[in-house]
């Protein structure tokens, strides 16, 4: 059974700093390459999570969480943008269930 990994996706900053800590990354440099990335690196048996750093367009962010809702594995953790000052209202994905949930209540 291969190790396991972690990979992040995202601007050249955070890629750098969890390469620091052993992390592999890949730095995006426009939001059009992001969906080509992520379609080739979920292939990949060895990476176990998928960490993602970036601005979303809301096609990527609906892909996203189609892809979070079928899929087990990798794992993708959306990091909110830590230096915001109303870090809590920034979970797209948090945001958009609720959306969901007001439809159908």
């Amino acid at each position: 059974m291969p190790d396991k990994k972690i990979h992040v996706l995202g601007y050249d900053e955070i890629v750098l700093m969890f390469g620091l800590l052993g992390i592999d990354g890949t730095i995006i440099e426009h939001n059009e390459d992001f969906l080509k990335i992520f379609k080739n690196l979920i292939k990949k048996t060895s990476v176990a999570m998928i960490i993602i750093y970036i601005d979303m367009t809301d096609e990527i962010l609906e892909f996203l969480t189609d892809f979070k809702i079928n899929n087990r594995t990798p794992f993708v953790y959306l990091l909110p943008d830590i230096f915001q000052q109303d870090i809590k209202n920034q979970d797209k994905i948090f945001n958009k269930i609720h959306e969901l949930i007001e439809e159908i209540i």
